[in-house]
């Protein structure tokens, strides 16, 4: 087994003292914009909030619906509890917004505004129609609204990408 790092090797050569001259800073940076294409590409934190949000969303719809099928008792409002749940479990869904916030992506705060508008739309049409059939056309629609978001994102990071290379391209001529 080797001590060496052999993920991360130096750089700057063991005899040189001091930075690299810019020929090898030149060949440095496009080797690292060369490994940069072959990592996958990470998934901004804010949709593992709006994942959550879609699904919360989904089952809430789902369990008003089914708590307006037991009949209340003195004791327990079905629909209370579960509107309780769900809002609690929304404010636990928020939880990965405020631990990840430095690590989101330029352009998704006008997405995820728009994403969560139509998410706000959907929970309201849902706590309205949840008593209704119409709660099993909105449920899914949840799912719909997050693979849009995630499609939206995978197109807007393809786009980068093909932006940046272009750019290497014309730095390279």
């Amino acid at each position: 087994m080797s001590t060496t790092n052999d993920r991360n090797p130096d750089t700057v050569p063991s005899g040189a003292s001091g930075a690299p001259d810019d020929h090898q800073a030149r060949r440095l940076l496009a080797e690292a914009e060369g490994r940069s294409r072959t990592l996958p590409a990470t998934i901004p934190a804010a949709f593992i909030t709006f994942g959550m949000l879609c699904v919360i969303g989904a089952f809430a719809v789902i369990g008003l619906h089914l708590a307006a099928l037991v009949p209340e008792s003195a004791d327990v409002a079905p629909n209370l509890l579960v509107l309780v749940f769900s809002l609690v479990w929304v404010g636990v869904a928020m939880v990965p917004l405020w631990i990840f916030r430095d690590r989101w992506r330029r352009g998704l705060g006008r997405r995820w505004i728009a994403l969560m508008a139509v998410w706000g739309v959907l929970w309201i049409a849902g706590m309205f129609l949840a008593t209704t059939t119409l709660a099993f056309v909105i449920a899914p629609l949840f799912f719909v609204l997050f693979v849009v978001a995630v499609t939206g994102e995978a197109a807007a990071l393809k786009a980068r990408s093909r932006q940046g290379a272009g750019r290497g391209e014309v730095q390279a001529r």
